[in-house]
């Protein structure tokens, strides 16, 4: 029911495009909402604000016009801390949204040691460069950042490998989070797993290179490589672990 009306937000935005004859965009759309665009036929051009950004706004343009990124009502705000401490995604997050924006209004936050880059749609960004002044205990302040010149963090990940019995998603599980098979059983069976953005609720599932493995409470992990077989018959895997 839920993709059901999403679908049919998004399928405005393209007969808006078509009546006005001009571009027209949606909010942020994170990754899941993206694979559902893919699997119902619904196409355009998503953008993030940079490359390989997460969430991602759908843009749709008219025959006539070829995609232009700087159209894109895309903000991002450098975001320097006056203090010392480490601050995370989740406490930028937090503190962005209770300033009430809502979460689709908010695109990729990106850490550093000096304070952060929040994307934003551009309707909402100056309020938030008006309001945002501390996360957490920390005074931060908020300015505009040339989109064109950014010198953004890279995405810290670790990279991990395990035997698994099987390519199943309840064995892979098991060898990935170092739990039992019957843990792993109900992780998948409570709807806590996903692959590739959607719920897999079959034990049984097969897994293959690439696949990008969300356990809710455990984070996210894409498997890279399936390796060689052991002499008992297991299989070598390995992981990047987003962190």
């Amino acid at each position: 029911m839920e993709d059901g009306i999403f679908l049919s937000k998004m399928r405005d935005v393209a007969r808006l495009c078509d009546k006005y004859r001009t571009a027209k965009f949606s909010k942020f759309l994170d990754s899941r909402e993206q694979a559902v665009l893919e699997r119902n036929g619904i196409y355009g051009t998503l953008f993030g604000g940079y490359i390989d950004a997460e969430r991602k706004i759908l843009g749709v343009f008219p025959d006539w016009q070829e995609t232009d990124f700087s159209l894109f009502p895309i903000d991002v705000l450098r975001v320097t801390k006056k203090g010392e401490g480490d601050l995370s995604h989740r406490q930028y997050l937090g503190t962005v949204l209770s300033l009430g924006i809502e979460r689709d209004k908010v695109g990729d936050i990106l850490a550093d040691d000096d304070g952060a880059y929040i994307f934003l749609c551009s309707d909402i960004s100056e309020f938030v460069r008006e309001n945002l002044s501390k996360v957490g205990r920390i005074g931060v302040f908020a300015e505009y950042a040339d989109m064109e010149s950014l010198k953004l963090p890279e995405k810290k990940f670790e990279e991990t490998e395990c035997v698994a019995a099987s390519l199943r998603l309840d064995a892979v599980l098991a060898g990935l989070l170092g739990k039992s098979r019957n843990e792993t059983k109900n992780l998948i069976l409570s709807g806590r797993v996903s692959v590739n953005h959607f719920e897999v609720q079959k034990t049984d599932f097969l897994i293959n290179e690439e696949d990008l493995l969300s356990i809710r409470g455990f984070g996210r992990a894409r498997l890279c490589k399936i390796g060689a077989k052991t002499r008992s018959d297991r299989v070598h895997l390995t992981f990047k672990k987003y962190i």
